[in-house]
């Protein structure tokens, strides 16, 4: 049978229940009977990711491929590559510990076709006579009743002076469902960057916290998305800020066309304490399309004077004026739209890492077409 999960996402300051905006509920396979919070590393249970604990509890009970990873002191370029195929319902589980002045990249790739997750060597009790008789018996069942579904619970601990880089590509395709829960604590001076794009999938729902609780710690987050007809996007951000002179800043853009939804929490939190710390969170948002459902709440919590936080939304259609400009050199307005689209699927191709080009121009092949496919190719062969 189904299981739905409720309270995906919660926003930390919540609007009126009538705009339902608060946060999400998601149909998912039931999962394996276990203990989630046994299959979670003891040092990593304090970190809080940004899809609600019902949410997690899901991904670390259905997870199949469980890491944990530790970056020494003073390493620099250790890189951590994690795929999920959501074709196969793939749920992955990965634990990341930073150590001072250490820098790790960590690459989260999400798309059909990827294989089975990586052989890792699970540590469970219940594993250990027959590795792979107890991943097949993990994998949640999949049901008429519930959609694939695909996720991630990512857990990663920056310690002083450490920094951090992570990307993730969602590019699956109709009627595959991706979870994704993201927490992040930022230790005094760690800086961390996330770059996020999700340009394809039935249903999207991201959750993130990224907790500056050091001195001096930054956060810098980009997300790029695309949605059209039938897909859904929910897309949670949760920055408490704590340390002195702290930094955050987030950047949101995206293109929703037919009858695409989308909700957007960003929660930026100036807790009492971080003094001189500073934060912006920005959306800008084309919708082309009558039909396209928005909402978006951007929100600053504040309980400290010696701050600064600035947030916003722009949402609106292209204008007329980029229309005549267009028009002048023989475009119309739903080639003037799709150059929009397209440049943020091309972003992705040339500047994500690992095994994300190969994934966007397979997407490409299937959602856009052979010849687009063949452009964004050569695109990546001459960047």
């Amino acid at each position: 049978m189904a299981h739905t999960l409720t309270g995906v996402g919660l926003t930390p300051a919540q609007t009126w229940n009538w705009l339902k905006t608060n946060d999400t509920t998601l149909v998912v396979p039931e999962p394996p009977a276990a203990d989630p919070m046994a299959e979670v590393p003891a040092s990593a249970r304090r970190i809080t990711c940004g899809a609600g604990a019902e949410a997690t509890q899901w991904l670390d009970a259905s997870a199949t491929n469980r890491r944990t990873i530790v970056v020494p002191a003073g390493t620099t370029g250790e890189r951590i590559s994690v795929k999920v195929d959501t074709s196969l319902g793939s749920v992955a589980q990965t634990s990341v510990f930073v150590r001072p002045g250490a820098e790790a990249f960590v690459d989260v790739v999400v798309a059909d076709g990827l294989g089975a997750a990586p052989k890792a060597r699970d540590e469970r009790a219940h594993a250990e006579d027959n590795e792979a008789a107890a991943r097949e018996g993990d994998t949640p069942a999949k049901r008429d009743d519930a959609p694939v579904t695909s996720g991630h619970a990512l857990r990663i601990h920056a310690e002083q002076g450490s920094h951090v880089h992570v990307t993730l590509l969602v590019a699956a395709t109709a009627g595959e469902q991706y979870l994704d829960s993201l927490g992040i604590v930022a230790d005094d001076r760690a800086e961390v960057t996330v770059r996020q794009y999700v340009i394809g999938a039935a249903t999207t729902a991201l959750g993130s916290t990224i907790d500056l609780a050091g001195d001096r710690s930054r956060l810098d987050l980009s997300l790029r998305y695309l949605a059209g007809a039938g897909e859904k996007l929910d897309l949670a951000y949760t920055v408490p800020v704590r340390g002195i002179k702290a930094r955050a800043n987030l950047d949101m853009t995206g293109v929703l066309s037919g009858d695409a939804k989308k909700a957007l929490r960003a929660t930026i939190d100036l807790v009492n304490g971080c003094k001189g710390a500073k934060a912006s969170e920005q959306e800008t948002v084309l919708v082309c399309g009558d039909d396209v459902v928005n909402k978006t709440l951007p929100t600053i919590l504040c309980d400290e004077d010696d701050v600064e936080g600035s947030h916003g939304a722009a949402i609106g259609t292209v204008s007329p004026e980029q229309l005549a400009y267009l028009s002048d050199r023989g475009l119309t307005e739903d080639e003037a739209e799709e150059l929009f689209r397209r440049a943020i699927v091309d972003d992705a191709a040339i500047t994500l890492p690992g095994d994300a080009p190969a994934a966007v121009t397979s997407w490409a092949e299937r959602a856009l077409g052979g010849q687009t496919a063949a452009e964004i190719r050569d695109m990546i062969e001459e960047a």
